[in-house]
């Protein structure tokens, strides 16, 4: 017998809460990244997305640090499944190490997890061999390949870092006027003001800059991003050849 307009569900009827796993710690986790930023995740706000104390996480996970790392991992996990681009090993090694700046940028500033402790997930690891076989394919020493891996994962994070700061910029400006959040807008905007700081410098005290302030601001950031690429790669080759 059920009483009338009590307005309470019965818990037969309630939705079963998902089990609570280090999967599902972990997926919430990069999602509040992905809103908010890093600075803004805390176990407490994990623990509320998933309906749970935040207490019982720290069955699945250590701290907020392995949990970051752990968000991070999975975010990597998206450049695996890219396909496998055939070619010169140089052409295979930038997709690879475009495919992570784009990945990690696609996930507002979770870039900076890698900046102080070298990431060892399973999918950063098979990143990491990826990278690896490839400079071995291109005649990179042994005892370089190791060094030169740190070096491209350093582009990669301070680039993706860069990307996604800019994706912040433009969600702002769009919630203040839509027509200037446009990529080319963004551009512009951020050129208008570097040529207005560089035009305010003395010729005399800013030689260089005065000299080469055509060039600091009409670079297409692609062109930029590859010509950065294979400038580091030509050295790491050419160090190589020299040891």
């Amino acid at each position: 017998m059920t009483t009338k307009g009590s307005g309470r569900s019965s818990a037969r009827t309630q939705p079963a809460k998902p089990a609570l796993s280090r999967a599902a710690i972990v997926e919430a986790t990069l999602a509040l990244i992905d809103e908010n930023g890093l600075a803004a995740v805390s176990m407490r706000k994990v623990a509320t997305r998933l309906d749970t104390a935040a207490a019982s996480l720290y069955v699945y996970v250590d701290d907020r640090k392995d949990l970051f790392e752990a968000a991070y991992d999975l975010a990597l996990a998206e450049v695996l499944t890219s396909t496998a681009v055939e070619g010169p090993w140089r052409e295979q090694l930038q997709r690879i190490v475009f495919d992570q700046i784009e990945v990690l940028a696609s996930h507002n500033d979770i870039a900076l997890v890698a900046l102080a402790d070298a990431q060892i997930g399973s999918n950063s690891l098979r990143v990491t061999e990826r990278i690896l076989s490839l400079l071995r394919s291109g005649g990179v020493a042994d005892d370089a390949c190791i060094a030169a891996a740190d070096l491209l994962d350093q582009f990669v994070t301070s680039s993706a870092i860069e990307q996604a700061a800019w994706s912040r910029d433009a969600l702002s400006a769009r919630a203040k006027d839509p027509t200037s959040a446009s990529g080319e807008a963004m551009i512009t905007s951020a050129a208008g003001r570097i040529e207005a700081a560089y035009d305010a410098v003395s010729a005399d005290d800013f030689p260089a800059i005065t000299a080469l302030k055509p060039h600091l601001t009409s670079a297409d950031p692609a062109d930029r991003r590859a010509w950065k690429f294979n400038a580091v790669l030509d050295g790491v080759t050419a160090a190589s050849r020299s040891t």
